[in-house]
């Protein structure tokens, strides 16, 4: 079993960012995504396969969970479906190469709410998971009315 990476907050005053889990089995975009993401997000874990993912989920509830298609023990759809599950507040962003129209749709019909290539810039990267976030949440209010 490989260890996950979980990102203690510091003790500070409490932090208004939104909260966001990575899953990705590159180790360079484990390390380098939440440097990108620091200005305006707080990174609590990061995982590297589908189960992994779906337990920092699970514990840390975050506002958005950031997931690759292709990584072990089941990848983006095994995960998604399984976030869905257990966390239905979080967001889903899925991140890879792969663009294939039926696995995007398939990612989006199980739950995913948002799609990116791998490359994106981080201000870009910063906004669409931001819209993400605002799109589930308002999805979620106008199922539960």
């Amino acid at each position: 079993m490989t260890k996950t990476t979980t990102h203690k907050k510091q003790p500070t005053a409490p932090t208004n960012r939104p909260r966001v889990v990575i899953a990705d089995d590159d180790p360079l975009v484990r390390s380098m995504l939440p440097a990108q993401l620091e200005q305006e997000f707080e990174c609590v874990g990061a995982g590297e396969n589908a189960d992994e993912a779906v337990a920092l989920v699970t514990l840390h509830r975050p506002d958005v969970v950031i997931l690759d298609v292709d990584m072990p023990n089941g990848g983006a759809m095994y995960a998604t479906r399984e976030i869905r599950t257990a966390s239905p507040e979080t967001a889903i962003a899925i991140l890879s190469g792969d663009e294939t129209r039926s696995g995007v749709i398939a990612l989006l019909e199980v739950g995913a709410i948002s799609y990116l290539r791998k490359g994106v810039e981080p201000e870009d990267l910063n906004h669409h998971l931001k819209a993400a976030i605002s799109a589930h949440r308002h999805a979620t209010e106008r199922h539960a009315a």
